[in-house]
Formats: C-alpha cells, sequence, structure tokens
C-alpha cells in the first residue's frame, strides 16, 4: 500500500476513532445531564402545583375552621335543633346562607353541605343524598375519627359511597368526588367568651366536594413534554386524579409509589406497564397526597441524539477531506474556543456570572459557546430571581409581625373615654382623645419597619397613659434611658408588647404598688433594653416554654422573631423571672445612628 494511502488511513483511523468515542462519551454525558436538568425542572414544577394546589385548598380548610366559631350556626344547633319539616326548610335557608358567606367565593369547591341526622342543609341544584346514607359512608367514619380536625377523603364512586344503586350507570356529573369532612362543633364568642353548645346537642358533619379538575387543570398545562403522564395518590393508594379519568377512584398498589410517599419528593427511575418511566413526585403539605409526573426517557434524549449523529457525521466528512490540509487550522479551531469555555468555566467558578464568551464561528463549537453564554444568562437571571423571593419572603414576614393596636385596647379605652364623658371629666377626656389619635396616627404608618426611638417611646408614654386611667392609676412606669440613644433608629413598637406583658400579665393580682421601669444603655456598638416589673413572676415551667416559644406570649415572641429577621440571630431577648418577685425582659439590638 502506497504512503499516501496508508497516511490516508491512518488518519481516517486516528479521526474516526476518537470522534466515534468521544461523540459516545459526549451522548451518554449529555443524555445523563439532560435526564437530571429535566427530572430536577419537572420535580420543581411539580412542588409549585402543589404548593399552588394547597394554598387554594387551605383557603377552603380554614373557611371551615372559621364555620365552627359563625354564632348564627351555634344558635341553630344550640339544644336538640329543628324537628319538623316546616322548621328544617327554614333552617335549611338560614343554613345555606351561611355557608355560601363562607364558601361561595371558592371557585375549587364542587358543592358544601352540612349533614345531621335529619336533613342534609345546602344547595340541592347539585348532588344530594338522604342523611341516613351518609350516616353509612366512610365519609361520616373519617369525620367523626379526627374528632373535630378535617379529613381528606380521596376520589371515591359517589353512588357507590352512598349506595345509591340507581345512579350506579347514570351519566351523572358528580360521579367522581374527593372530599373535605369536619365534624363541626358549633360555639360562640360572647363577651370575650366563647360558648359552646349544651350536651346532647348534634354535631353537625360539613362536607367539602371537589372534582379532580382542581388537579387536571395545572398539571395538564404546566408540563410541556410530549408523552408526559400525571397522577394524583392518596396515602393508601387510591388514585385521587390521573390524566385518565377511567383510573379515578382505583387502587395503586406499586411498591414504588409506596416508596415515593415515603421519601416526600424526589426522583426516580421507575417501571410503568412494563415502560421504563422518570417518576417526579411530592406530598402535598395539606392533603397528605403525591403527585406524580412520569415521563419516558426517551423523550427527553431524542433531540440530542439526532444533533450527536450530525455532529459526528458533518465533523467527520470534513476532517477527512481537509486532515491534511487543515490540521493546524482545524487544530487551532477547536483549541481556541475550547480555551475560552475554560476560562470561562473557571470564573464561572470562581462567582463571575457576567463571564461571556464572545463567539466568531457559527459551527459546533460556536454553538455550545452560545448556549454556555444562554446557560451563564439563565443561571444568573435563576440566581437574581431567587434572590428577590428570598428577599421578599423575609421583608413579607417582617411586616407580617409589625404590631397593630389590638381591637379590645380600643374597645376598652373607647369605653373609658366614654364613662368619662358621662361624669364630665373633660380635660381626662381631651387628654385621652389626644393620646389615642396620636397612638393612631403612629401605627397607620406602615413604610418603615423602623424609628427613632424618642418618637417611639413618645408613642409608647401615649400608650401607658391610656392603661394607667384603664387601672385606675394603680401602676407607675418610670424611664432611664441615656439621651444619646434617643437618636438612634430601633424596631418600631419595640417596647409595647413588653410593656403590655408587665401590665397585663405581671400585676394581674396587684391592686396598688406596680411598677414597671424600662432602662436604656449603650454597649459598645449595641444597645440593651430592659423592661423590669415588680409583678407576680413566672414559675420555672413557664419560664422555660416562654423561652423556648411553646407558651402563649406571642407579643414577646413575635418581638424576639423581629429582631432577629432586622439584625440576625445574635440579637434578640432573653427572659429572667422569680415568682413573687417579678420579672426582667433584657434585649440586645445594634446601635444605629441616623447618619448611617
Amino acid at each position: 500500500m502506497r504512503l499516501k494511502n496508508k497516511l490516508i488511513l491512518s488518519y481516517i483511523v486516528l479521526i474516526t476513532l476518537p470522534l466515534a468515542i468521544l461523540s459516545a462519551g459526549y451522548y451518554y454525558t449529555s443524555k445523563e445531564i439532560m435526564l437530571d436538568l429535566a427530572r430536577s425542572n419537572v420535580l420543581e414544577i411539580v412542588k409549585k402545583n402543589n404548593q399552588i394546589i394547597d394554598e387554594r385548598i387551605s383557603i377552603v380548610q380554614d373557611n371551615s375552621l372559621s364555620l365552627m366559631v359563625e354564632c348564627d350556626l351555634f344558635q341553630i344547633f344550640d339544644g336538640k335543633g329543628p324537628s319538623d319539616e316546616m322548621q328544617l326548610l327554614l333552617t335549611d335557608d338560614r343554613v345555606t346562607g351561611i355557608l355560601n358567606r363562607y364558601f361561595a367565593q371558592s371557585n375549587d369547591l364542587y358543592s358544601v353541605e352540612l349533614v345531621t341526622r335529619a336533613f342534609v342543609y345546602g344547595s340541592k341544584s347539585k348532588n344530594t343524598y338522604p342523611p341516613g346514607n351518609f350516616y353509612e359512608s366512610s365519609l361520616f367514619d373519617r369525620a367523626t375519627a379526627e374528632k373535630g380536625r378535617i379529613a381528606w377523603v380521596p376520589t371515591y364512586d359517589y353512588s357507590q359511597m352512598y349506595h345509591l344503586s340507581e345512579l350506579a350507570d347514570a351519566d351523572i356529573d358528580y360521579r367522581y368526588l374527593f372530599s373535605g369532612v369536619r365534624e363541626l362543633n358549633p360555639s360562640c364568642v360572647k363577651n370575650d367568651v366563647v360558648v359552646r353548645t349544651q350536651n346532647g346537642s348534634e354535631k353537625p358533619i360539613l362536607v367539602m366536594n371537589f372534582k379532580d379538575n382542581i388537579y387536571t387543570d395545572i398539571f395538564k398545562n404546566s408540563i410541556p413534554i410530549d408523552g408526559a403522564l400525571f397522577l394524583v395518590v392518596s396515602e393508601d393508594g387510591t388514585i385521587v386524579s390521573h390524566q385518565d379519568n377511567s383510573m379515578l377512584a382505583l387502587t395503586e398498589g406499586s411498591p414504588w409509589m409506596k416508596e415515593a410517599r415515603n421519601r416526600g419528593s424526589g426522583t426516580a427511575f421507575v417501571e410503568v406497564g412494563g415502560q421504563r418511566m422518570v417518576a417526579c413526585f411530592a406530598v402535598s403539605a395539606v392533603t397528605n397526597w403525591t403527585s406524580i409526573v412520569l415521563i419516558p426517557p426517551s423523550v427527553l434524549t431524542n433531540d440530542i441524539l439526532h444533533t450527536i449523529q450530525f455532529f459526528m457525521v458533518t465533523l467527520g466528512a470534513t476532517l477527512l477531506g481537509l486532515s491534511l490540509l487543515f490540521a493546524y487550522l482545524i487544530s487551532t479551531k477547536i483549541s481556541s474556543p475550547i480555551n475560552k469555555l475554560l476560562l470561562a468555566i473557571k470564573r464561572v467558578g470562581g462567582g463571575d456570572f457576567n463571564a461571556k464568551i464572545h463567539v466568531e464561528g457559527r459551527d459546533e463549537l460556536g454553538h455550545v459557546l452560545t448556549k454556555f453564554n444562554s446557560m451563564n444568562e439563565k443561571v444568573k437571571q435563576l440566581i437574581d430571581e431567587n434572590y428577590i423571593v428570598k428577599l421578599r419572603e423575609k421583608e413579607t414576614e417582617i411586616l407580617a409581625l409589625n404590631i397593630q393596636l389590638n381591637p379590645h385596647f380600643l374597645y376598652n379605652t373607647l369605653n373609658i373615654i366614654n364613662w368619662m364623658a358621662e361624669y364630665g371629666q373633660k380635660e381626662k377626656m381631651s387628654e385621652m382623645l389626644i393620646s389615642l389619635s396620636r397612638m393612631l396616627h403612629y401605627t397607620s404608618d406602615n413604610r418603615k419597619d423602623t424609628t427613632l426611638l424618642k418618637d417611639d417611646v413618645s408613642w409608647l408614654q401615649d400608650y401607658i397613659a391610656i392603661m394607667k386611667n384603664r387601672f385606675d392609676q394603680q401602676l407607675r412606669v418610670d424611664f432611664d434611658i441615656q439621651s444619646e440613644l434617643l437618636v438612634a433608629y430601633v424596631p418600631k413598637l419595640f417596647l409595647q408588647p413588653l410593656v403590655e406583658n408587665a401590665i397585663i400579665h405581671g400585676f394581674r393580682d396587684m391592686e396598688i404598688g406596680g411598677l414597671i421601669t424600662v432602662y436604656g444603655r449603650r454597649q459598645e456598638d449595641d444597645i440593651r433594653f430592659c423592661v423590669e416589673d415588680n409583678g407576680r413572676g413566672f414559675e420555672p415551667e413557664r419560664l422555660k416554654k416562654l423561652l423556648t416559644g411553646a407558651s402563649n406570649r406571642v407579643g414577646i415572641q413575635n418581638v424576639d422573631k423581629r429582631i432577629k429577621l432586622l439584625y440576625g440571630n445574635k440579637y434578640g431577648i432573653e427572659i429572667e423571672s422569680e415568682l413573687g418577685l417579678g420579672t426582667r425582659v433584657n434585649m440586645i439590638i445594634p446601635f444605629r445612628k441616623q447618619d448611617e
């Protein structure tokens, strides 16, 4: 064989073999990367969909909880309740109105009823059934077993659940429903006291029915992959929602589903109907049901397979034809972009996401560099968006903790002013109104989370003046704050919950002699505040609960949480107390001057 042919054959072997090996490695590596990216993205979509559905269902769930303290409902079911037909019909109108008031705004609810042994209250325009059939169903068993907590019952056949054989073959819109059921113990708040129904009063069952389109409407439009399949499964394997309606209410006992429910959220390769699929799943925080999306792996890799085949044929033919003539040019053309890419990757690895490669060619490497630039921009965009989301979450949490005037405080204050008016105490009444006006003006400004200490102390003094009138001047509050601290910026209304706690709880059993002292001292770059009282103090067990956040004293806990959100975990509140001697609340925040 001639040397020329040997060289040609050698170049063919040297070019073809590495090209085949590199292409295969690139294919399998890229395939795994694509699968990982797709799994990660689809999992995030599933989690986001779950979060959206949970928020919508939570609204209905919260409304059902509010219904338990509805005074109109309490009046209806306190005692034996309606018995004859006319009373039942009149009561049905009242109960239907109450249900509409709480649930009519929800577009997700299919229907809602309140069931007793005598009557099914609610709209009769959709599904209906005799009360006795309900009390023989598993919905009643689940509701009574939860003892006032909501129970989520997965999708069921309506005719089978209520033993309505005449509807077994009927074409009804409510063939498959899933429900939230809650046993109600109606109560009413009267004069700040919770009044419950008499012993022997019947506890009605609230039934909230949903169709599975609450899931299908979201999942069908959110998974942009051909061949993808979604389903929602309950804890016992019952299919709550499925892309194929014929699968609703069936039980799926595949081992991989049980493993998915145990894991909570994640991805896995599973066998479904003899086909290997990628499963992305997440468990609902409200219903504890598992949302699953199944994707054929081949759908994710078809495009990259065609791209690599094209890459191999085109680049191989070019190298074979021009290997001798353009060896140097090809080497340079390949190595230069790769070096740029490596340099850019190194910069990105160091945290510089502004690194951008200048793309000179339009070949495969140029396409890779363009995609790298695009990927880098998307990563930077995602990081910025995530930062903004986290920042907004923190701002929302801080805003939610801002203290507003308690309605009971306003009510008591207005009563005192009314009393002063009746007794002709005009000057005191004027002082009370001026103090209350300043307080309302101050608390209505929510544009800033921090304010000058002198303004906050001035507001606190107005609050104390009103509280002194309320408690008939039986307490005294002294301030001992360094003057240089008055121009420091502090969290808005941060001292009021501490003073209120001392007045309401510390002096609860005292008639006279209540003393509160508010100290403020600068310690290098920090400020230490102390609110001290000579009240009843805490038992060690209650103090421990207060320090661990297990107490119902949310005012102190909110102040501590606001301080940590604003300044970091090194700042916050510490509490010391001895039973019979009093309580001392210490607080540390950073010293922030007005011009900083």
